[in-house]
């Protein structure tokens, strides 16, 4: 009887220690998983605020405003943003065509930077589409006006947080990119004469 009780008093410490070590497991990778979300959230952390939206008030193509945020207390560098554009086609009757078939066209706003906490704002009649190189056009007065076009949106948003990591933000979301989609040559380019900067709203986080 002592031996039959002995036996059943191991087998329920190894019982024991074996729930113990089986919680003892999941904790850790628990913790490792936290350690993993936190790490993952923080790297993320200023890619996050950086973002874009388009203003159609009312309707009016000449007041279509373009917003560029930087939410974060970081300037964020190497700015390119893809707009998809379909240019109008004017017929000999005077109206506009968009021909059958016709593909968007992109374009690229190469903005280089944006300062923290900063919200910029272009408006789409300042903004001329620039083909590099220019050949016949010289005046800017020639250079087509965004405004002006069939219809436009953004296409996505290339920049380097101040860590040195890439980023792309498009309407489906954000995820790490080594490189600019457009790469280096950019014969398609966005050029602006003015733009207003006003401080973003939202602004938080410390200052790397």
């Amino acid at each position: 009887m002592g031996t039959a009780l002995a036996a059943v008093a191991a087998i329920g410490g190894l019982w024991a220690q074996a729930v113990a070590s089986y919680w003892s497991q999941q904790t850790a990778k628990d913790q490792l998983s936290q350690s993993k979300e936190e790490s993952v959230r923080q790297m993320r952390d200023q890619a996050s605020k950086v973002t874009f939206w388009v203003e159609h008030p009312a309707g009016r193509r000449e007041n279509v405003k373009l917003h560029v945020l930087n939410r974060s207390p970081d300037p964020v560098s190497e700015v390119q943003i893809v707009l998809r554009v379909f240019r109008r086609d004017v017929a000999p009757d005077g109206e506009h065509h968009l021909p059958e078939g016709e593909e968007e066209e992109l374009w690229v706003l190469d903005l280089a930077n944006l300062g923290p906490c900063a919200e910029t704002v272009y408006l789409a009649p300042k903004m001329r589409l620039e083909q590099i190189p220019r050949n016949h056009i010289a005046s800017l007065d020639e250079w087509p006006k965004l405004s002006d076009q069939f219809s436009w949106k953004v296409g996505s948003m290339y920049f380097v947080d101040s860590s040195g990591r890439g980023w792309i933000r498009t309407a489906k979301g954000l995820d790490e990119r080594s490189s600019s989609p457009v790469g280096d040559l950019l014969t398609n380019i966005i050029w602006w004469n003015d733009e207003e900067v006003n401080k973003a709203g939202l602004c938080e986080g410390e200052s790397r």
